[in-house]
């Protein structure tokens, strides 16, 4: 390889680098851009609704597909609760729509083909079992890919709740700072989801929705309660009942934000204190494993070499 070829591989390195990042920073833009528009969906459907009715997000076209969700419907067999469950499941997920029934529903009958096909293939190329045991190897392969749907999802909540937590000591601080300047906790909660949004899309997302909450709702005890569900966390769960706490009592917000400050590093510190006394019992099965054996080579191998060369004379 001449210098000629370096220096177009390196070019054309460069112009590719440049290339994806500038398709990720438009997807970026294109995402708030959608989270906005969201947000203003929302917004304008609470106004046309009534406001002493509870509150659900919905996306527009909930009523497309009618023919595939009556077959899902039949298929699933699901009740009111349960759908009511899924949908929330789906919003704590970040997948905000009243299409979650059939959505799930569909993901589930989808996820059988893949892994049962797979299983037949390689059943047909490679193995000479009896048809029996084919047969039931292609419909667990199918129920393991129609299973692995609901591992997803519980996956994607959990990671949307992890991101949401790991930059809520941010959002907590500023919002201490607002209210000890004096502003109301609806100010607080606009100006800090504003300024959180490019840090944490997700938490900035969230607080945008409980800040229109508490500018439509007569009770705001109702907006914060909502937030406290979609988070479904015990540490958002005891911050909100704090703050509902002052609001019925009227605490002043400053004093009851620095309170949840407090108790929200307190609970941080306990859980780095509990990881850390883990830490010893998650390394001994390594240090066994891989640092013993090389402690006892170093010691022992020179002696056993040694007494090897020694019978050997």
């Amino acid at each position: 390889m001449n210098t000629v070829d370096i220096l177009s591989f390196i070019l054309a390195f460069c112009v590719l680098y440049f290339m994806l990042s500038l398709f990720s920073k438009f997807r970026r833009q294109d995402v708030f851009k959608d989270r906005l528009k969201e947000l203003m969906r929302y917004k304008e459907q609470m106004i046309q609704e009534d406001p002493t009715e509870k509150k659900i997000y919905k996306r527009e076209g909930e009523q497309t597909l009618r023919w595939l969700r009556r077959f899902i419907d039949k298929f699933q067999k699901l009740g009111k609760n349960e759908r009511e469950s899924l949908k929330k499941t789906f919003i704590r997920a970040g997948l905000k729509s009243e299409n979650a029934a059939l959505l799930y529903g569909s993901a589930k009958i989808l996820m059988i083909f893949p892994p049962a096909l797979i299983t037949a293939l390689f059943l047909y190329y490679f193995t000479h079992w009896p048809i029996i045991y084919e047969i039931l190897a292609i419909i667990i392969a199918g129920l393991f890919g129609s299973y692995m749907v609901d591992v997803v999802l519980e996956r994607l909540v959990k990671n949307r709740q992890e991101r949401i937590r790991k930059s809520f000591p941010e959002a907590l601080d500023l919002m201490v700072i607002c209210t000890e300047a004096g502003l109301s906790l609806t100010a607080t909660v606009q100006r800090v989801a504003r300024e959180v949004s490019q840090l944490s899309p997700d938490l900035g997302f969230e607080l945008a929705l409980l800040s229109i909450e508490l500018n439509m709702f007569s009770d705001r005890t109702k907006a914060l309660q909502n937030f406290s569900d979609r988070m479904d966390s015990p540490y958002f769960k005891s911050i909100i009942a704090n703050i509902i706490q002052a609001e019925q009592y009227g605490t002043p917000i400053a004093q009851t934000m620095r309170n949840v400050s407090e108790q929200f590093r307190q609970d941080r510190l306990v859980e780095a204190e509990e990881r850390a006394a883990k830490l010893p019992v998650l390394l001994s099965l390594p240090m066994m494993l891989f640092i013993f054996p090389c402690i006892y080579i170093v010691i022992m191998g020179p002696a056993v070499i040694k007494v090897i060369e020694t019978m050997a004379h």
